[in-house]
C-alpha cells in the first residue's frame, strides 16, 4: 500500500506498521555525522532486555501500576496527558498497566527512557465530558481509545484519580470524575490576587479632645447628694466561672503523595 491509497482513517495504522522500517532506511543513507549516529542508534531500537517496575517517581509524582494498587488504599495509577490527535487537541486520561525502562546504545553512551504502558479512555464525547461551568471532567470507565497507542514517556504525564458518583445519580452511572493532583513541592501560583487598600491615603480630621474625669473608685458615685455603693451583681446573682475547657481539633493527616 502506498501513501496515495491511504485514507485519513487508515493513516495511524499505516504509520505504526511502516514508520520503523522507513525511518531505519532513511538514516542509513544520510551522511555519517554526529547527529546521524544519534538517529541511527534510535533507528536500531532499544536493547532486547528491559526493566519493569511497579512503582516509579517522576515529575514530583509517585506512580503505581494498576495491578500493584489492587487491594490498597492508595490510587496512583491514573494518568493525564495533553496530546494532539486527528482532528485537533485532545486530553487523554488513562490507567497505567506496566512501567518499562528501555536502554538505547548510541553516541557511545547508554541512554535510558521510561515508558508507561497505559489503557486510555475514549477521548471523544462518548467517553469524556467537560462541565462548561465547573470544568469537571467526567470519564466513562468502560469506553476505551480505539487506536493502538498505549505508550507514553513518563516525564510527559500528570497524575489523576477517578472518583465514582453516588449510586442514586442514575444518569452518572458508569462515569467517574477525573481529579488532577499537584506534585510534591508544588505551590499553586496562578490564583489571581486583588490588591485591597487597608488605609486611606489622607488622614481624616481629628475631632476635638474632650477631657473626661477619671473614675477612681466604684463607691465614688453620688446619687441625690448621697454616696452609694455600686454593686455590679444582683443580690441573687452568683459569680460563675465561665472559662470552658480547652478543646483541641486534629484535622487528620494528609498523605503528601496525593493518595486517597
Amino acid at each position: 500500500m502506498s501513501w496515495a491509497n491511504v485514507s485519513e482513517q487508515q493513516s495511524s495504522g499505516y504509520i505504526y506498521a511502516n514508520f520503523p522500517k522507513w525511518f531505519k532506511h532513511q538514516v542509513s543513507i544520510i551522511e555519517p555525522t554526529r547527529g546521524a549516529s544519534h538517529l541511527r542508534g534510535l533507528a536500531l531500537g532499544p536493547e532486547r532486555l528491559a526493566k519493569e517496575y511497579h512503582t516509579y517517581f517522576v515529575n514530583g509524582y509517585k506512580f503505581h501500576t494498576h495491578a500493584w494498587m489492587v487491594g490498597k488504599k492508595t490510587y496512583n495509577s491514573g494518568v493525564y496527558v495533553k496530546g494532539v490527535g486527528e482532528g485537533g487537541v485532545d486530553d487523554f486520561y488513562g490507567v497505567i498497566r506496566n512501567i518499562y525502562e528501555l536502554s538505547h546504545q548510541y553516541v557511545e553512551h547508554e541512554n535510558k527512557v521510561v515508558l508507561f504502558y497505559c489503557d486510555w479512555f475514549d477521548p471523544s464525547r462518548n467517553g469524556t465530558k467537560i462541565d462548561p461551568i465547573s470544568k469537571i471532567v467526567d470519564i466513562r470507565m468502560d469506553k476505551r481509545y480505539n487506536a493502538f497507542d498505549p505508550f507514553i514517556m513518563a516525564h510527559n504525564v500528570k497524575q489523576v484519580y477517578y472518583v465514582p458518583y453516588p449510586s442514586f445519580q442514575q444518569r452518572k452511572r458508569g462515569w467517574c470524575a477525573a481529579i488532577k493532583t499537584n506534585p510534591r513541592g508544588h505551590i499553586e501560583t496562578n490564583i489571581p490576587i486583588e490588591e485591597a487598600a487597608y488605609q486611606d491615603n489622607e488622614m481624616s480630621s481629628v475631632p476635638d479632645v474632650i477631657e473626661v474625669k477619671p473614675i477612681t473608685s466604684l463607691v465614688d458615685q453620688e446619687v441625690g447628694g448621697q454616696e452609694v455603693e455600686v454593686n455590679l451583681l444582683d443580690d441573687n446573682e452568683e459569680v460563675t466561672d465561665n472559662s470552658g475547657d480547652n478543646m483541641s481539633y486534629n484535622g487528620g493527616d494528609t498523605d503528601s503523595d496525593g493518595d486517597i
